[in-house]
Formats: structure tokens, sequence, C-alpha cells
């Protein structure tokens, strides 16, 4: 049986290798007869009107020139993989894999398509452009998710490097229909391509080789810090959510302009040019395709579709991008405009505020001696001092002056409003009882600076986020800044030099390390750059630093008076012949160590008693001691079974 006629256009590299074709079951099965023509004289080869369609087995590099003489002598084609070659992005891009009986058989179907032919400053694109200074944007395309963790391990090792040596290029964007957009990006993908690829997956349908438009995507992360967390999330699985700084076009042309030289790749060459012109050809090319990309859905509208929003546009952010990129974001003043207004507002003395901190002072001064938690957490709830605590913060990163010292001075006012408020009800009030509430917030430790620094982190973001502002309340309760200060005018008003040097470390961590934090967040978030808020930082560190050295310590008193209470109270005690226990162990360290808890004994202790059990007491802890003993009488103090 006589099948038809197609040609066999074949590259040198395989001429030895041509019966794998020409003695091919199938070919021999469906009586195909090939013309056999080297690709040196394809370009002269005057097409018979009786052969319409062509076999290809040539080299991926020799793609775009069989394309071109495909168009302009009306054949279809059909492609076929050179061994030993890795599969490319064009062989993807057609739904086609390295499998050369499985290739065999598409390429000799009846029903090619119509694929759309891009071109790149007039170079055909066969497997994509890329922008040098993205690396292929290998982050998107080629991100190994699927392979060991070695391979997974190297590749992000690659990429924090990468990261490090990016830098945005000043573009002008003009689209098909005149749209013209002036930004600055550190690379950029043509799509059409990538269609089976992570990132193509999130444009949907608007990208494809079958509907005379082209799509590109444009990257311009501004900090290292947010391209690696854009290049590390999970939207490349999804498919779902397109990251921030990521920019896309859908048009039949897009001219790329920029005033320096722009390194790029097309086809996997490298080349430089000021000037990208990429453009869908009028003419497609007909091809044998696989079927995922036969069944793949694509728009077949006219639509053009800009989304640029997320690419930097002001002419100060493109300046000072081009600089190098930065490690952490940098946002213009435009781009906070309305929280630098909202921190200057707050870092005023102003009626409201002075209402309120006489309110929760006063609050707070009575949960503390009522001995009340809801009422002291009221008082922090009420408490104004963290809008001025973190007005000030700003204005150190930002070396605002102005700003620094006029919430400094409202600061300063809140603080001796509590201090003259509580030092005056603790004169009044009758009895000096130290209560739970007050007790426990004299000894502060390295784990307040903890909360301290985890409250303004929460404090920056809650202020400069407006969808999470409602959690300011969560944070004033976390960090706790009035009741400390009224404890500390309570040692003041009655002359308690313990009280007052405890309860105002507590209030003066809380501040550093607030001020310290939310400085730090700022930076990060981007509303000061590093070169800017270098001073205030220091500064910041230079205090949290002397801070911490009392904290550090009283940390270590907490761990040594822990130890000494469990060694005291898992004890069994056997004093003068009676059996003997102790309760509720209270720890103050000093010269001599006082130790006070609750005695349990059957009948009335006599001295002698007292004395053995305070004996043993000293010989165990190996150091002068002071007892204080409460008498509690029980039936059983402990059973001698084991």
């Amino acid at each position: 049986m006589s099948g038809p006629t197609v040609y066999f256009i074949y590259s040198s590299s395989v001429g030895h290798e041509l019966d794998q074709v020409l003695q091919h079951e199938l070919i021999i099965k469906q009586g195909i007869q090939l013309r056999k023509i080297k690709l040196a004289d394809f370009k002269s080869l005057h097409c018979a009107k009786t052969i319409s369609h062509a076999l290809v087995w040539v080299e991926e590099n020799d793609l775009a020139q069989v394309l071109s003489l495909a168009v302009s002598k009306n054949l279809s084609l059909g492609v076929l993989p050179v061994q030993n070659q890795e599969a490319s992005v064009f062989y993807k891009s057609l739904g086609l894999n390295l499998k050369f009986d499985d290739c065999l058989e598409i390429a000799l179907q009846d029903d090619p398509l119509c694929i759309d032919l891009i071109t790149c400053n007039d170079i055909i694109v066969t497997s994509g452009i890329h922008m040098m200074n993205q690396t292929m944007m290998a982050e998107f395309i080629n991100n190994p998710s699927d392979a060991n963790l070695w391979h997974r391990s190297q590749f992000h090792i690659k990429r924090f490097f990468h990261a490090f040596t990016l830098k945005p290029y000043s573009v002008t964007l003009t689209t098909a229909k005149g749209k013209v957009i002036s930004t600055a990006i550190t690379g950029l993908a043509l799509l059409d391509f990538e269609k089976f690829m992570p990132m193509a997956n999130l444009f949907g349908p608007s990208v494809s080789l079958r509907d005379q438009h082209l799509s590109v995507a444009l990257l311009s992360p501004q900090s290292i810090l947010g391209y690696l967390r854009m290049t590390s999330s999970p939207f490349i699985k999804n498919g779902k959510k397109i990251p921030a700084n990521l920019g896309y076009i859908r048009s039949v042309s897009l001219l790329i302009s920029s005033p320096v030289e722009l390194q790029y790749y097309v086809n996997n060459q490298k080349l430089i040019s000021k000037v990208l012109e990429i453009k869908v050809l009028a003419q497609g090319v007909k091809i044998n395709v696989g079927e995922r990309l036969r069944e793949a859905q694509y728009l077949s509208d006219d639509k053009e579709s800009v989304s640029c929003e997320q690419l930097p546009h002001s002419e100060a952010k493109i300046k000072y991008l081009q600089q190098s990129l930065p490690f952490f974001p940098h946002a213009q003043e435009s781009d906070f405009k309305d929280l630098f207004l909202a921190l200057k507002e707050n870092a005023k003395t102003t009626s409201t505020f002075l209402l309120l901190m006489v309110l929760s002072a006063m609050l707070a001064t009575l949960g503390l001696f009522l001995n009340s938690p809801a009422v002291v957490i009221g008082a922090m709830v009420l408490a104004p001092l963290m809008s001025p605590i973190i007005s000030l913060s700003m204005g150190l990163q930002r070396s605002d002056i102005k700003l620094s010292r006029r919430a400094f001075t409202t600061l300063l006012v809140g603080t001796f409003i509590a201090l003259a408020l509580s030092a005056t009800m603790a004169c009044l009030f009758p009895v000096h009882i130290v209560t739970n509430e007050i007790q426990g917030r004299l000894n502060p430790s390295i784990l307040d600076l903890l909360v301290a620094v985890l409250s303004g982190v929460a404090g920056a973001f809650a202020h400069s986020r407006e969808n999470i502002a409602k959690s300011l309340p969560g944070v004033a309760i976390a960090v706790a800044l009035v009741p400390p200060l009224c404890v500390a005018g309570i040692g003041l008003g009655w002359m308690n030099q313990e009280i007052f040097l405890g309860a105002m470390l507590l209030y003066i961590t809380n501040l550093a390390g607030i001020i310290l934090a939310a400085g730090l967040s700022f930076m990060v978030i981007g509303f000061a750059p590093f070169s800017r808020a270098k001073k205030g930082i220091l500064l910041s560190f230079f205090f949290v630093s002397i801070i911490s050295v009392p904290l550090v310590i009283s940390f270590q008193n907490m761990q040594k008076i822990e130890d000494i209470r469990h060694l005291v109270v898992n004890e069994n005690y056997l004093a003068a012949g009676e059996k003997v226990k102790l309760r509720r162990v209270k720890v103050h360290l000093g010269k001599p160590m006082i130790i006070t808890a609750d005695l349990l004994i059957r009948g009335m202790p006599s001295a002698v008693i007292i004395s053995d059990l305070e004996r043993q007491l000293k010989d165990k802890l190996q150091q002068p001691l002071h007892f204080d003993f409460s008498i509690h009488l029980v039936d059983e103090v402990f059973s001698d079974k084991k």
C-alpha cells in the first residue's frame, strides 16, 4: 500500500542514523514515502504542490531556521527529538517528550495546529526569552520542587547568593496598543514557551502559543529579602496567588527600551541591546503537537492585558532601585504618608492623651492595691503610652529629630503623670500591703525583654497595617506599660527603694525593647532604609545591652531561687524526732538568705524542733539563713511507706 509523500529534513549530526526513521515500522506500515532533504539544501528547495508536510530531525539550534522556511514554503511540520539531547523548552511547549517513537507517531498525524511565531529583534524564538540578570528566571520556571533533597538544597543555596547579584534596570515598556509603562525590572520571561511550567500556570489560559498574542512576565523585587521571600513562597505549586512585584503583559507586541545595555537570552544565546522588540508574526506555522497542548484552553479574543501595578512606577523609586537592590525594602515618603501623619499626631501631648493617662494610672494603682488582675488589664487597655513610643521609634529610625523630640516629651509627661498619681495614692492608702500584682512586677528578667521585643514588632505592624490595627489592645495588654510604672510610683510613695527600682527596671525594659523591635520592624517593612536607620538602631541596641545586664542577673537569680525552693520543698524532715514538711516556700536572696514557708506538723512545735529544722536547712544549703515559718497543724505529715 502506497502512502503519502513527505519531506524528511535532517541535519548532518544525525546523517548516520537515518535508517532509524527510514526503516521504522510506522513508516513502513503506513507506506509513507520519505524524500530526504539535508538542512543545508532546505532553503533552496522548490516544494512540490503535492507535498505539504515535512518531518524535521534537527538540533535545537536549527529549529528557528526550519520554522522560518516552513512558513515561506507553506509546509506543516512534525518534529523528532535528537538523541542525547535534553528535553528543550520547545518540545515541552508542544506537549512532546523525548521518546522517539511517541514523537514520530505524533509527527505523522494529519492534523497540525497553527502555532504562533514570535520574534525578538527579528530572531524567531523557539525556547524563550530571558533577561540574563535573572539567570533565566530559573527560580520560577525550573523550581526543583520534585527534585531530591540534595538538589533542592543546592538550588536554594544558589538562589540565596544570586539574590545579592541582582541589579534592577530602568526600562520603558510599550505595548501594541500604545500603553507606555516606565519601571525598573531585574528579569523578564516570555511565557508562551513556558505554558506547562509553574510560573505560566499563574496566568491560566491567557498564556498560549495559539492566540496570536505574546505573554511576558516582568520581575521587580524591591529588596533582597523580598526576592527570597517571593521565590520561596508556595505560589509555584498552587498556581493561584500572583506574588508581589511581578508584572504581566499580554499583547501582540512589546517594545522594551532602556538607557543602558541589557543582557538577555534568546534561544539560549546571549545577546546585548538597549532595545528588545518582541512581536507575534501575522502568519504562524503548522506543527503536529501533543494532546496536552491540543487540549489546553486559551483565550481567543484580541484583548490586550497589562497588569503592572506591583512594579515600581515613581521616578524616585526607580532611581533608588537602580543604585543597588537593598537588603530590606525601601518605601518612598508617598508610600506611607498616612502612617507618618498618624505617628506625628500620636506624638503630640494632647488633652485626650493626658486624660487617658490620668485614668489609666489611677485605675492601675487601684487594681494593684486590690490585687485585681481584671482591673489592671483594664488599665493596660486604656493606657495611651504605646502610641508615642512607636512614634519615637519611627523618629529614631528615620533620624527625624522633630518627631523624636515631640514623642519623647509626650512619653516623659505620661511617665511623670503615672508616677505622681500612683505615689500620691500610695501615700493616702493607709495599709502598706505588697500584693501579688505588685510583687509580680518587682523582679524583671530577660524574659520580660523578650515580651517587650515581640510586643514592639506587633505594635509596629499594627500601626502600619490598617487591617490589623484592631490588635493594638492586645499589644497593650501584652507589654503592660502602665502597671510597672504605677508600682514604681507606689515605691516612691512608700519610700521603698527596692519596689521603686525593681518596677522601674521593668518599665525601662519594656520601653527599650519596644523601641528597638519597632524600629527593626519599620526597617524590614521598608519605612526606613538601613543607611538612614543605623544610628537609631545602634542607639537602641546600646540601651538594650545596658538593660540586659541586670535582667540576665535577675534571670540567673530566678533559676537559683527555683533550685533552692525545689530542694527544700521535696524533702521529708525529721526534726527532734518529729515529722515535718515545708510547703509554699518563698526564697529571698541576700545575706542572710530569707526563707518563708508553711510548716506542716501534727502538733505545736517546740523551740527544739524549730532549732533542729533550721540546722538541717543550713547544712543542706550551706549558707547563712533566716527563717520565717507559718505553723499548719495536720493529721498526717508524710507516710513511711514507699
